[in-house]
């Protein structure tokens, strides 16, 4: 369930504090967003440390704190978020970590 997490890089489109275009800054923030909006609350409640700068730092942050079944719910909840909001680049990295492939097609 859990993947290694890369070094501090930020993937495109996660760049926490934007470098790009102000349309790709918007796309990113949106992505930060659903990733803290849709975790499950937890206590104590703490906000997302400084330090995390990729989306798998804050994935490796968030595992101490769930369960793995609440980890697994919180992906399938960024899944329906992702598939609904036609990001498909949020809906690869849920379906990365609940071991889905990409299912390319129409249907």
């Amino acid at each position: 369930m859990l993947r290694p997490a890369s070094l501090a890089r930020p993937r495109p489109g996660w760049d926490r504090h934007g470098t790009g275009s102000p349309q790709e800054l918007l796309l990113s923030q949106r992505r930060w967003r659903i990733l803290q909006n849709a975790q499950p609350l937890f206590q104590p409640v703490e906000p997302v440390p400084a330090w995390i700068k990729s989306p798998e730092q804050f994935v490796d942050w968030l595992s101490v704190r769930l369960t793995p079944s609440e980890l697994r719910d919180y992906f399938r909840d960024l899944e329906d978020i992702a598939r609904q909001s036609c990001d498909l680049e949020l809906l690869r990295f849920a379906r990365r970590y609940l071991g889905r492939p990409l299912k390319l097609g129409r249907g």
